[in-house]
Protein backbone atom coordinates (compact mmCIF):
# COMPACT_ATOMS: atom_id res chain seq x y z
CA UNK A 1 0.00 0.00 0.00
CA UNK A 2 1.21 3.28 -0.97
CA UNK A 3 1.26 6.09 1.25
CA UNK A 4 -0.70 8.52 0.83
CA UNK A 5 -0.39 12.77 1.32
CA UNK A 6 -2.74 15.53 2.10
CA UNK A 7 -1.93 18.90 0.62
CA UNK A 8 -4.77 21.97 0.84
CA UNK A 9 -5.10 23.60 -2.30
CA UNK A 10 -2.65 26.81 -2.16
CA UNK A 11 -0.07 24.38 -0.71
CA UNK A 12 -0.69 22.58 -4.52
CA UNK A 13 -0.72 25.56 -6.79
CA UNK A 14 2.88 26.68 -5.00
CA UNK A 15 4.23 23.33 -5.68
CA UNK A 16 2.49 22.93 -9.77
CA UNK A 17 1.72 26.81 -11.15
CA UNK A 18 0.53 25.62 -14.25
CA UNK A 19 -1.45 22.59 -12.10
CA UNK A 20 -4.91 24.05 -12.94
CA UNK A 21 -4.70 25.61 -16.13
CA UNK A 22 -5.19 22.63 -18.17
CA UNK A 23 -9.13 22.75 -18.99
CA UNK A 24 -11.40 19.67 -19.78
CA UNK A 25 -14.90 19.22 -19.74
CA UNK A 26 -16.62 16.49 -17.67
CA UNK A 27 -19.51 13.56 -18.79
CA UNK A 28 -22.52 14.37 -16.49
CA UNK A 29 -25.23 12.13 -18.03
CA UNK A 30 -26.81 9.45 -15.59
CA UNK A 31 -27.31 9.35 -11.66
CA UNK A 32 -24.40 10.51 -9.53
CA UNK A 33 -24.12 12.00 -6.39
CA UNK A 34 -21.13 13.50 -4.96
CA UNK A 35 -20.40 12.91 -1.28
CA UNK A 36 -18.06 14.71 1.16
CA UNK A 37 -14.94 14.25 2.81
CA UNK A 38 -11.69 13.38 1.01
CA UNK A 39 -11.11 10.03 -0.95
CA UNK A 40 -8.79 7.06 0.07
CA UNK A 41 -6.84 5.41 -2.26
CA UNK A 42 -5.72 2.05 -1.76
CA UNK A 43 -3.91 0.61 -5.02
CA UNK A 44 -4.49 1.01 -9.04
CA UNK A 45 -4.90 -1.56 -11.14
CA UNK A 46 -5.19 -1.89 -15.27
CA UNK A 47 -8.70 -2.19 -15.86
CA UNK A 48 -8.45 -5.60 -18.64
CA UNK A 49 -9.89 -8.04 -15.92
CA UNK A 50 -7.03 -10.39 -17.09
CA UNK A 51 -4.55 -7.88 -15.67
CA UNK A 52 -6.73 -7.04 -12.29
CA UNK A 53 -4.18 -8.93 -10.21
CA UNK A 54 -1.40 -7.04 -11.44
CA UNK A 55 -1.00 -3.72 -8.73
CA UNK A 56 0.68 -0.76 -10.57
CA UNK A 57 3.33 1.85 -9.43
CA UNK A 58 2.89 3.63 -12.82
CA UNK A 59 1.33 3.52 -16.48
CA UNK A 60 1.83 4.68 -20.03
CA UNK A 61 -0.24 7.80 -21.45
CA UNK A 62 -3.50 6.70 -22.92
CA UNK A 63 -3.94 3.67 -20.68
CA UNK A 64 -7.00 2.93 -18.86
CA UNK A 65 -6.50 1.99 -15.25
CA UNK A 66 -8.96 1.67 -12.52
CA UNK A 67 -8.72 3.71 -8.93
CA UNK A 68 -8.91 1.54 -5.97
CA UNK A 69 -10.35 2.79 -2.44
CA UNK A 70 -13.17 4.25 -0.86
CA UNK A 71 -15.36 7.51 -0.88
CA UNK A 72 -13.76 7.71 -4.36
CA UNK A 73 -17.00 9.77 -5.44
CA UNK A 74 -15.92 12.79 -3.68
CA UNK A 75 -13.28 13.08 -6.67
CA UNK A 76 -14.55 15.94 -8.88
CA UNK A 77 -10.82 16.38 -10.72
CA UNK A 78 -8.18 13.99 -11.46
CA UNK A 79 -4.49 15.46 -12.46
CA UNK A 80 -1.81 13.25 -13.69
CA UNK A 81 1.33 15.65 -13.05
CA UNK A 82 -0.34 19.08 -14.14
CA UNK A 83 -2.20 16.95 -16.94
CA UNK A 84 -5.98 16.90 -16.17
CA UNK A 85 -7.84 13.71 -16.86
CA UNK A 86 -11.44 13.38 -18.24
CA UNK A 87 -13.60 12.00 -15.73
CA UNK A 88 -16.98 10.12 -16.62
CA UNK A 89 -19.22 9.71 -13.91
CA UNK A 90 -21.29 6.96 -14.73
CA UNK A 91 -17.35 4.80 -14.12
CA UNK A 92 -17.45 6.50 -11.10
CA UNK A 93 -18.29 4.29 -7.22
CA UNK A 94 -17.73 4.64 -3.63
CA UNK A 95 -14.59 2.26 -3.96
CA UNK A 96 -13.70 2.30 -8.12
CA UNK A 97 -12.92 4.81 -10.16
CA UNK A 98 -12.22 4.44 -13.89
CA UNK A 99 -9.87 6.81 -15.83
CA UNK A 100 -7.25 6.73 -18.63
CA UNK A 101 -4.26 8.35 -17.99
CA UNK A 102 -4.46 11.39 -20.13
CA UNK A 103 -2.23 11.19 -23.28
CA UNK A 104 -0.52 14.93 -23.07
CA UNK A 105 2.53 15.61 -22.44
CA UNK A 106 2.68 16.77 -18.77
CA UNK A 107 5.32 19.99 -18.38
CA UNK A 108 5.45 19.72 -15.27
CA UNK A 109 6.76 16.13 -13.43
CA UNK A 110 6.12 15.63 -10.20
CA UNK A 111 4.90 11.29 -10.28
CA UNK A 112 1.91 11.66 -8.52
CA UNK A 113 -1.76 11.65 -9.33
CA UNK A 114 -3.83 14.32 -7.38
CA UNK A 115 -7.40 14.36 -6.28
CA UNK A 116 -9.16 17.19 -5.63
CA UNK A 117 -12.71 17.26 -4.33
CA UNK A 118 -15.51 19.91 -4.41
CA UNK A 119 -13.73 21.95 -2.05
CA UNK A 120 -10.25 21.99 -3.73
CA UNK A 121 -8.86 19.84 -1.34
CA UNK A 122 -6.76 17.76 -2.76
CA UNK A 123 -5.01 13.94 -2.06
CA UNK A 124 -1.82 13.39 -3.73
CA UNK A 125 -0.94 9.69 -4.69
CA UNK A 126 2.31 8.27 -5.82
CA UNK A 127 2.40 7.27 -9.24
CA UNK A 128 4.46 7.56 -12.24
CA UNK A 129 3.23 8.61 -15.97
CA UNK A 130 5.41 6.49 -17.95
CA UNK A 131 7.30 8.65 -21.23
CA UNK A 132 9.66 6.41 -22.78
CA UNK A 133 13.65 8.09 -23.15
CA UNK A 134 14.48 9.44 -25.91
CA UNK A 135 15.42 6.95 -28.46
CA UNK A 136 18.55 8.90 -30.85
CA UNK A 137 18.21 6.76 -34.24
CA UNK A 138 21.30 8.03 -36.44
CA UNK A 139 22.47 11.55 -37.14
CA UNK A 140 21.82 12.26 -40.71
CA UNK A 141 25.18 13.89 -41.49
CA UNK A 142 28.12 13.82 -39.58
CA UNK A 143 30.23 16.36 -40.96
CA UNK A 144 27.55 19.40 -40.95
CA UNK A 145 29.86 22.85 -41.26
CA UNK A 146 29.77 25.20 -38.50
CA UNK A 147 25.97 27.02 -39.26
CA UNK A 148 24.68 24.10 -40.77
CA UNK A 149 21.80 22.90 -39.96
CA UNK A 150 21.68 18.97 -38.22
CA UNK A 151 19.33 16.93 -38.53
CA UNK A 152 18.90 13.92 -35.84
CA UNK A 153 16.38 11.23 -36.35
CA UNK A 154 14.94 8.50 -33.82
CA UNK A 155 11.73 8.37 -31.30
CA UNK A 156 9.80 10.05 -28.10
CA UNK A 157 11.80 13.73 -28.45
CA UNK A 158 9.07 14.83 -26.38
CA UNK A 159 9.54 18.39 -24.61
CA UNK A 160 6.45 20.69 -24.52
CA UNK A 161 8.97 23.52 -25.25
CA UNK A 162 12.33 23.83 -26.36
CA UNK A 163 14.20 24.85 -23.08
CA UNK A 164 12.67 21.12 -22.09
CA UNK A 165 14.95 19.59 -25.05
CA UNK A 166 18.86 18.93 -24.20
CA UNK A 167 21.30 18.12 -26.77
CA UNK A 168 25.23 17.13 -26.24
CA UNK A 169 27.72 16.50 -28.77
CA UNK A 170 30.28 15.23 -26.36
CA UNK A 171 30.04 17.86 -22.98
CA UNK A 172 28.77 20.37 -25.31
CA UNK A 173 25.10 21.74 -25.25
CA UNK A 174 23.66 23.08 -27.76
CA UNK A 175 21.92 26.47 -27.15
CA UNK A 176 18.58 26.44 -26.85
CA UNK A 177 18.42 29.57 -29.50
CA UNK A 178 20.08 27.04 -32.00
CA UNK A 179 17.63 24.37 -32.01
CA UNK A 180 15.81 25.27 -35.23
CA UNK A 181 12.48 22.62 -34.81
CA UNK A 182 11.88 19.51 -33.24
CA UNK A 183 8.91 16.69 -33.48
CA UNK A 184 8.52 12.98 -31.70
CA UNK A 185 10.99 11.48 -34.52
CA UNK A 186 13.21 14.55 -35.99
CA UNK A 187 15.34 17.19 -34.38
CA UNK A 188 17.05 20.23 -36.09
CA UNK A 189 20.05 22.24 -34.91
CA UNK A 190 22.76 24.18 -36.06
CA UNK A 191 26.12 23.08 -36.18
CA UNK A 192 28.47 24.12 -33.70
CA UNK A 193 32.26 24.74 -34.85
CA UNK A 194 34.28 22.17 -36.46
CA UNK A 195 36.52 21.67 -33.34
CA UNK A 196 33.29 21.04 -31.57
CA UNK A 197 32.90 16.64 -31.47
CA UNK A 198 31.59 14.28 -29.59
CA UNK A 199 28.72 11.61 -29.66
CA UNK A 200 25.51 12.77 -29.28
CA UNK A 201 23.16 12.22 -26.67
CA UNK A 202 19.34 13.60 -26.42
CA UNK A 203 17.61 14.53 -22.96
CA UNK A 204 14.48 15.61 -22.13
CA UNK A 205 12.22 15.79 -18.93
CA UNK A 206 11.31 11.68 -19.51
CA UNK A 207 14.70 10.17 -19.48
CA UNK A 208 18.03 10.13 -22.34
CA UNK A 209 19.01 8.69 -25.31
CA UNK A 210 22.15 7.74 -24.07
CA UNK A 211 25.45 8.71 -26.24
CA UNK A 212 25.66 7.22 -30.19
CA UNK A 213 28.92 5.50 -31.00
CA UNK A 214 29.38 7.81 -33.75
CA UNK A 215 30.96 10.97 -33.41
CA UNK A 216 29.76 13.80 -34.97
CA UNK A 217 32.35 16.15 -36.78
CA UNK A 218 34.68 12.71 -36.10
CA UNK A 219 38.03 13.39 -37.88
CA UNK A 220 39.95 10.02 -37.48
CA UNK A 221 41.18 7.83 -40.52
CA UNK A 222 40.37 10.69 -42.59
CA UNK A 223 41.47 8.99 -45.86
CA UNK A 224 40.72 12.40 -48.20
CA UNK A 225 38.28 14.87 -48.51
CA UNK A 226 39.48 15.94 -51.89
CA UNK A 227 41.12 19.20 -50.88
CA UNK A 228 44.16 20.33 -52.59
CA UNK A 229 47.01 18.13 -52.91
CA UNK A 230 45.14 15.25 -53.45
CA UNK A 231 46.25 12.80 -56.34
CA UNK A 232 43.75 10.92 -58.14
CA UNK A 233 45.62 7.58 -59.51
CA UNK A 234 45.37 7.99 -62.78
CA UNK A 235 43.84 10.92 -63.23
CA UNK A 236 40.65 9.25 -61.68
CA UNK A 237 38.15 10.87 -60.41
CA UNK A 238 37.88 13.56 -62.56
CA UNK A 239 35.45 15.43 -62.04
CA UNK A 240 36.84 17.18 -58.31
CA UNK A 241 34.33 19.62 -57.62
CA UNK A 242 33.51 22.73 -55.22
CA UNK A 243 30.21 24.53 -55.92
CA UNK A 244 28.89 26.39 -53.03
CA UNK A 245 25.54 25.49 -54.01
CA UNK A 246 26.53 22.01 -53.52
CA UNK A 247 29.94 21.64 -51.18
CA UNK A 248 29.55 19.93 -47.62
CA UNK A 249 32.96 21.14 -46.59
CA UNK A 250 35.43 21.89 -49.84
CA UNK A 251 35.79 19.99 -52.25
CA UNK A 252 33.59 16.70 -53.28
CA UNK A 253 34.05 14.24 -56.34
CA UNK A 254 31.11 14.12 -58.51
CA UNK A 255 29.95 10.63 -60.34
CA UNK A 256 27.40 11.31 -63.25
CA UNK A 257 26.62 9.92 -66.57
CA UNK A 258 25.02 7.60 -68.58
CA UNK A 259 24.59 3.87 -67.31
CA UNK A 260 22.78 2.00 -70.01
CA UNK A 261 23.14 -1.45 -70.82
CA UNK A 262 23.83 -2.80 -67.29
CA UNK A 263 22.48 -5.92 -67.72
CA UNK A 264 25.54 -6.76 -69.31
CA UNK A 265 28.73 -4.88 -69.95
CA UNK A 266 28.06 -1.83 -67.78
CA UNK A 267 30.95 0.96 -67.22
CA UNK A 268 30.92 4.10 -66.52
CA UNK A 269 34.78 4.51 -66.69
CA UNK A 270 36.56 7.71 -65.51
CA UNK A 271 33.18 9.36 -64.58
CA UNK A 272 32.37 6.27 -62.37
CA UNK A 273 35.61 5.73 -61.16
CA UNK A 274 37.89 6.96 -58.00
CA UNK A 275 41.50 6.04 -57.30
CA UNK A 276 43.38 6.35 -54.07
CA UNK A 277 46.74 5.80 -54.25
CA UNK A 278 48.71 5.33 -51.39
CA UNK A 279 52.09 5.80 -53.21
CA UNK A 280 50.48 9.29 -54.66
CA UNK A 281 49.31 10.78 -51.40
CA UNK A 282 52.20 10.55 -49.35
CA UNK A 283 52.12 7.30 -48.01
CA UNK A 284 54.73 5.48 -49.03
CA UNK A 285 53.60 1.93 -47.17
CA UNK A 286 51.55 0.42 -45.29
CA UNK A 287 47.83 1.22 -44.71
CA UNK A 288 45.76 4.72 -45.57
CA UNK A 289 44.36 4.33 -42.18
CA UNK A 290 45.62 3.91 -38.79
CA UNK A 291 42.72 1.35 -37.16
CA UNK A 292 42.54 -2.16 -37.01
CA UNK A 293 40.60 -3.38 -40.28
CA UNK A 294 39.11 -6.64 -38.60
CA UNK A 295 37.25 -3.21 -36.39
CA UNK A 296 36.81 -0.70 -38.74
CA UNK A 297 33.96 0.68 -40.48
CA UNK A 298 34.44 2.89 -43.74
CA UNK A 299 32.54 6.32 -43.80
CA UNK A 300 31.79 8.56 -46.12
CA UNK A 301 29.22 11.85 -47.14
CA UNK A 302 27.33 11.32 -49.98
CA UNK A 303 24.58 13.42 -51.79
CA UNK A 304 22.87 11.84 -55.09
CA UNK A 305 21.09 14.39 -56.67
CA UNK A 306 19.56 12.74 -59.40
CA UNK A 307 17.91 8.80 -59.48
CA UNK A 308 20.56 5.84 -58.96
CA UNK A 309 18.51 2.53 -59.98
CA UNK A 310 21.24 0.40 -60.89
CA UNK A 311 24.40 -1.40 -60.48
CA UNK A 312 26.14 -1.47 -57.01
CA UNK A 313 28.79 0.98 -56.04
CA UNK A 314 32.14 -0.83 -55.10
CA UNK A 315 34.61 -0.07 -52.56
CA UNK A 316 37.71 -2.43 -52.90
CA UNK A 317 41.40 -2.26 -50.77
CA UNK A 318 44.27 -3.53 -52.09
CA UNK A 319 47.87 -3.07 -52.02
CA UNK A 320 49.97 -0.35 -53.12
CA UNK A 321 51.16 -0.67 -56.75
CA UNK A 322 47.95 -2.49 -57.58
CA UNK A 323 46.43 0.28 -60.00
CA UNK A 324 43.18 -0.73 -61.16
CA UNK A 325 43.59 -4.21 -61.31
CA UNK A 326 40.73 -4.96 -58.41
CA UNK A 327 38.31 -4.12 -61.66
CA UNK A 328 39.50 -6.94 -63.53
CA UNK A 329 40.02 -9.47 -60.99
CA UNK A 330 36.49 -10.91 -61.03
CA UNK A 331 37.89 -13.82 -59.78
CA UNK A 332 34.55 -15.93 -61.25
CA UNK A 333 36.81 -18.76 -62.60
CA UNK A 334 39.05 -19.55 -59.93
CA UNK A 335 36.59 -18.61 -57.20
CA UNK A 336 39.21 -15.59 -56.19
CA UNK A 337 39.23 -12.04 -56.75
CA UNK A 338 39.59 -8.80 -55.29
CA UNK A 339 37.60 -8.71 -52.26
CA UNK A 340 34.81 -5.49 -52.09
CA UNK A 341 31.97 -3.56 -50.66
CA UNK A 342 29.17 -2.88 -52.13
CA UNK A 343 26.38 -0.39 -51.21
CA UNK A 344 23.19 -0.54 -53.38
CA UNK A 345 20.72 1.86 -51.45
CA UNK A 346 17.92 1.51 -54.43
CA UNK A 347 17.66 -1.89 -53.64
CA UNK A 348 13.75 -2.77 -51.94
CA UNK A 349 12.31 1.05 -53.06
CA UNK A 350 14.24 0.93 -56.90
CA UNK A 351 15.38 4.05 -57.09
CA UNK A 352 17.79 5.94 -55.20
CA UNK A 353 18.09 9.60 -54.09
CA UNK A 354 18.99 12.07 -50.90
CA UNK A 355 17.26 15.06 -49.48
CA UNK A 356 21.31 16.62 -49.10
CA UNK A 357 24.12 14.96 -47.83
CA UNK A 358 23.96 12.05 -45.14
CA UNK A 359 26.72 9.93 -44.01
CA UNK A 360 27.06 6.59 -45.05
CA UNK A 361 28.50 3.50 -43.13
CA UNK A 362 29.99 0.18 -44.62
CA UNK A 363 31.54 -2.08 -42.16
CA UNK A 364 35.10 -3.71 -43.68
CA UNK A 365 34.13 -6.86 -42.52
CA UNK A 366 31.46 -6.52 -45.24
CA UNK A 367 33.96 -6.56 -47.88
CA UNK A 368 34.12 -10.02 -48.56
CA UNK A 369 32.92 -10.17 -52.54
CA UNK A 370 34.09 -10.92 -55.46
CA UNK A 371 32.98 -9.29 -59.15
CA UNK A 372 30.34 -11.98 -59.06
CA UNK A 373 28.75 -11.72 -55.57
CA UNK A 374 30.22 -14.80 -53.97
CA UNK A 375 32.07 -14.46 -50.47
CA UNK A 376 35.62 -14.58 -50.65
CA UNK A 377 38.56 -14.26 -47.98
CA UNK A 378 38.61 -10.60 -46.95
CA UNK A 379 41.41 -8.18 -48.12
CA UNK A 380 44.61 -8.25 -46.41
CA UNK A 381 45.86 -5.19 -48.01
CA UNK A 382 44.66 -1.45 -47.20
CA UNK A 383 47.29 0.72 -49.33
CA UNK A 384 44.93 1.84 -52.11
CA UNK A 385 41.47 2.26 -52.45
CA UNK A 386 38.97 1.95 -55.69
CA UNK A 387 35.79 2.76 -56.19
CA UNK A 388 33.71 1.98 -58.90
CA UNK A 389 30.32 1.35 -60.87
CA UNK A 390 30.18 -0.79 -62.99
CA UNK A 391 28.88 -4.49 -64.75
CA UNK A 392 31.24 -6.62 -67.14
CA UNK A 393 28.46 -9.09 -67.77
CA UNK A 394 29.49 -12.90 -68.29
CA UNK A 395 32.64 -12.24 -66.24
CA UNK A 396 30.85 -9.33 -63.81
CA UNK A 397 27.59 -9.33 -61.32
CA UNK A 398 25.05 -11.63 -64.24
CA UNK A 399 25.13 -14.38 -61.54
CA UNK A 400 23.64 -12.00 -59.34
CA UNK A 401 20.45 -10.15 -60.60
CA UNK A 402 19.57 -8.49 -57.68
CA UNK A 403 22.61 -6.26 -57.94
CA UNK A 404 21.89 -5.35 -61.62
CA UNK A 405 19.08 -2.87 -61.93
CA UNK A 406 18.11 -0.64 -64.49
CA UNK A 407 19.35 1.45 -66.64
CA UNK A 408 20.14 5.23 -64.87
CA UNK A 409 21.53 8.62 -65.23
CA UNK A 410 22.60 9.25 -61.56
CA UNK A 411 24.77 12.28 -60.07
CA UNK A 412 26.10 10.95 -56.69
CA UNK A 413 28.62 13.25 -54.74
CA UNK A 414 31.22 12.15 -52.41
CA UNK A 415 33.44 13.45 -49.64
CA UNK A 416 35.48 12.64 -46.39
CA UNK A 417 36.33 9.04 -47.11
CA UNK A 418 37.58 7.85 -43.70
CA UNK A 419 38.23 4.39 -42.09
CA UNK A 420 36.82 5.13 -38.64
CA UNK A 421 37.89 2.07 -35.54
Amino acid sequence: MKKNRLYKLFPLLFLLPTLFLTSCEEETSGKYEMTDGLPVVTYVRYQDSDLAEQLLEGAYMDENIVIIGDNLTSVQEVWFNNVKARLNINLITKNTLFVTVPKDLPSVRTDKIYFVNSHKDTLAYNFEVKIPNPILARIKCEQVPEGGEVVLYGDYFLATDASLLKVFIGDYQIPTADIVSYEKNKIVFKAPAMNIKGPVEVKTLYGNSGRTKDIFHDDRGLITGFEEGFVAGWGRPTHVENDPALSLSGNYVKLAGDLTGVSGWASGGNDFTVNIWGEDNGISSGNLFPSDPKTSTLKFEVNVLEAWNGLPLIFCFYAQGGQEGYLWDDGTKNGGGAPRGVWMPWQGSGSYTTDGWETISISLSEFKYNGAGAVIPLSTAFGSLGISLHNRGADGIEGRPDWIGNDCSPVILIDNIRVIP
